[in-house]
This record gives structure tokens, C-alpha cells and sequence, in this order.
């Protein structure tokens, strides 16, 4: 077998035009063009073809089909990097367009208001409340990690929650940023803890007294290196939740793994909106160490669109099962522009569920996730079904 070293110059024999270039580049920019894990340490070849993160069993880094044939040749062993999504609201993209992540909504310091939401507990709100009337309360000391488009961190239902702002679609580069060119993001971020502004005239999050860690980890898309990258960024800075509203049909090793690493985190993840097929569920809320979450109405009806699991009924949480059900139809909640935007997605039930942990913390993972199993009743079809999972968990 040829060595690491007469890989590297044989490759760029190989390729003749092979520059440096995609050493320092943070998306792919062409067509041939892919992230892959090379499942080696060498820093020859770090240097050659450049580092995108850093894993245990390799690292990351875009490559062209040619480059990966020169590698293969060479005896390496190379995994293609799956490229998820955020979870695209049921019939298109619209209100986002192409659901890609562009430059960033207008973000200010002013402590002027813009505008004020329709109503201040929107209607998911009020459910996860059972409808009291009560001013949603709680999460003090409970850190959410939001994995996502960005968040808006000078909207004014949000600034004073937000503690960490970090960009890891950038890499190797982690940067003090997360602008939302998108407002997926910066709207289920309000869902979780959005507090109602400085003036208590704005929107109402389930655990407005929770501390909101806010990490981009999708540009035109949401690269699973990215987001394995910041779920252990999560688990070695303090996070106690992770919410993800984004997903893909095939599993991630590099989430798979990071998940794994990080046990003591509670992981909330959307189902999908691929329903109504049985399986139709989408990773990472598939993997059964994640909470995965499918959308009711306002009626308590599951829409068609919602994606369902392949539970048997037996309330014992295994792969591809949908674990609850949450509000996720015609949510209101803060957008990237400081102003507020109404849509629908498992995107939006998920962050009703993260919240919802936060308010309900119990000192560790395992057991705040079975306290959500308690608070939750059923709604769908009687039982352990595939839509809803154990139902719809509220404040007692």
C-alpha cells in the first residue's frame, strides 16, 4: 500500500489543477463538489486538502468525484457527508425562499418596536398551558441550544435570553455570529423562550426565563458535519437541550456518534413533514435516543403532512418512532426581520417540546425526557401511535 505521503503527491499529479483552494473554502462551490470524512489523522493530508471539523475518527473536508477516486485509489477510507435540511414547511418553501439561508435579517441594537405580534400567547402557547390564561413562566438556569438557521439576537423578544452566538458553517473557523438570512431559526427560537421584550409587549415562548445558546448550523443547507460539530460544542459548554428543526431521510455517523458522546444532553428533533406514510419520519429525529416530534392543529387534529413513525405500541421508545405529538399548525412566533411571521412545519411543534423541557428541567436528560412522557396525554389514536407517540405533553 502506497504511503500517506505518496497518496498525497500522486493525487496532485493526479489532478493536475489541484490547488489549495478548497483548503479554505466552508461550502462546497461546485456541482462535483461534496463534504466528505476522511477517516484518517494525517496532517499531510489535513494541509493538502483542508480542514472543515475535526472528529475523532477523521475529519471533514469538500472534495471533488476526482479527488475522492485519488483517495480511494490510495487505499483511504472515505464516507460521504449526508446534507440535511430544515424541516420545509408541508407544500413548498414559501415564506422561505428556495428554504435557503441568505445574508441575514436586518439586526439593530434600537429598542424601538416595529411591530407587536396578533396575540402575545399564540394558540400553541396557550395549549402546551391547557389553555389557563396564565403568562408562560420558567426555564431559569436551563441552557437551550438551538441548532438552526441563526437566530435574530437583537429582536427584541429575544436579546436578553440569548448567551452564546456562534456560526459552524464556517468551519474550521467557529465565528461569533449567527445572523438568520432565513427566519426559521429566529422563529423557533421565540417558541422556546421568547420573553415578551424589555417593554412586555411582544411574544410569549414556553420558557421565557430559559438562557438560549443560538448556533447556526444551516446555510443553503444544513451539513451533518456542521451540526455533529455543534452538538459537542453544546455538550462541552453547558447546554442542558438541544432543539433541532431540521432532518433528512438517512442517518448521519457523525451525529450518531455525537449524540452518543453527549448523554447527559436531552435532544428534541422534528419529525418530518414526508407524512402521512408510516416510517415517513425523518433523522436525526428518527434515532432513539432523540425526541422526536410530530404536529397537531389547533384542533388536536395530526395534519396529513405530519411524518409518522413505525411505533408498535408498546410506549417503549425505539428507531424511527415518533415520541409526541405539539402544536405546529399556523404558529405564530419572532422573525429574523424584528417583527413576527405565522407558519406550520414540525419545525414548529419541536421547539413547543424543547421549551416545554426547559420549564420542567429535572436535574439530568433521562429523567426530564420520562417527566415529558408523564405530562403527556393522548390525542390521536388511543395508545402508542405513530404520530403522536405517547400525545401531547402540557404544564399539569
Amino acid at each position: 500500500m502506497k504511503t500517506l505521503l505518496a497518496v498525497i503527491v500522486s493525487l496532485t499529479l493526479l489532478l493536475g489543477t489541484f490547488t489549495l483552494t478548497n483548503a479554505f473554502a466552508a461550502q462546497p462551490n461546485a456541482d462535483s463538489d461534496w463534504v466528505y470524512l476522511i477517516k484518517n489523522h494525517n496532517q499531510g493530508l489535513k494541509n493538502v486538502f483542508g480542514v472543515r471539523h475535526n472528529f475523532d475518527v477523521g475529519f471533514t473536508t469538500i472534495l471533488s468525484e476526482n479527488q475522492v477516486a485519488g483517495l480511494e485509489r490510495g487505499g483511504l477510507e472515505i464516507e460521504k457527508v449526508p446534507l440535511y435540511q430544515i424541516t420545509k414547511p408541508p407544500g413548498g418553501c414559501d415564506p422561505w425562499p428556495d428554504c435557503k439561508n441568505g445574508g441575514g435579517g436586518d439586526e439593530g441594537g434600537s429598542d424601538t418596536r416595529a411591530s407587536t405580534p396578533s396575540t402575545q400567547t399564540p394558540w400553541g402557547i396557550d395549549m402546551i398551558y391547557r389553555n389557563t390564561g396564565v403568562t408562560p413562566s420558567g426555564g431559569n438556569g436551563v441552557n437551550v441550544a438551538l441548532l438552526d438557521t441563526g437566530v435574530n439576537k437583537d429582536h427584541l423578544d429575544l436579546k436578553s435570553r440569548i448567551t452564546d452566538c456562534k456560526d459552524f458553517t464556517k468551519g474550521p473557523m467557529i465565528k461569533n455570529t449567527c445572523k438568520d438570512g432565513n427566519g426559521h431559526g429566529t422563529h423557533t427560537a421565540g417558541t422556546i423562550l421568547a420573553d415578551g421584550g424589555f417593554d412586555n409587549l411582544g411574544i410569549y415562548g414556553v420558557a421565557p426565563d430559559a438562557n438560549l445558546m443560538a448556533y447556526k448550523v444551516c446555510a443553503s443547507g444544513c451539513w451533518t458535519d456542521d451540526i455533529a460539530a455543534a452538538i459537542d460544542f453544546a455538550g462541552n459548554n453547558g447546554a442542558n437541550i438541544i432543539s433541532m428543526s431540521l432532518g433528512g431521510d438517512s442517518q448521519s455517523s457523525l451525529i450518531s456518534a455525537a449524540i452518543a458522546r453527549n448523554p447527559h444532553i436531552l435532544i428534541v428533533a422534528a419529525a418530518g413533514n414526508d407524512g402521512p406514510a408510516d416510517g415517513s419520519i425523518d433523522y436525526p429525529g428518527a434515532n432513539s435516543n432523540v425526541v422526536a416530534v410530530g404536529a397537531i392543529d389547533v384542533n388536536v387534529s395530526v395534519p396529513s403532512w405530519s411524518s409518522r413513525g413505525v411505533n408498535d405500541g408498546d410506549y417503549i421508545v425505539e428507531e424511527r418512532e415518533v415520541e409526541v405529538g405539539a402544536p405546529g399548525v399556523a404558529v405564530e412566533s419572532t422573525w429574523n426581520d424584528g417583527s413576527y411571521n405565522t407558519i406550520s412545519g414540525t419545525s414548529m411543534a419541536t421547539p413547543h417540546v424543547s421549551g416545554l423541557a426547559a420549564k420542567f428541567w429535572q436535574g439530568n436528560a433521562p429523567d426530564t425526557r420520562a417527566y415529558l412522557h408523564t405530562l403527556a396525554s393522548d390525542i390521536w389514536f388511543i395508545g402508542d401511535d405513530t404520530a403522536t407517540g405517547f400525545g401531547l405533553p402540557q404544564v399539569p
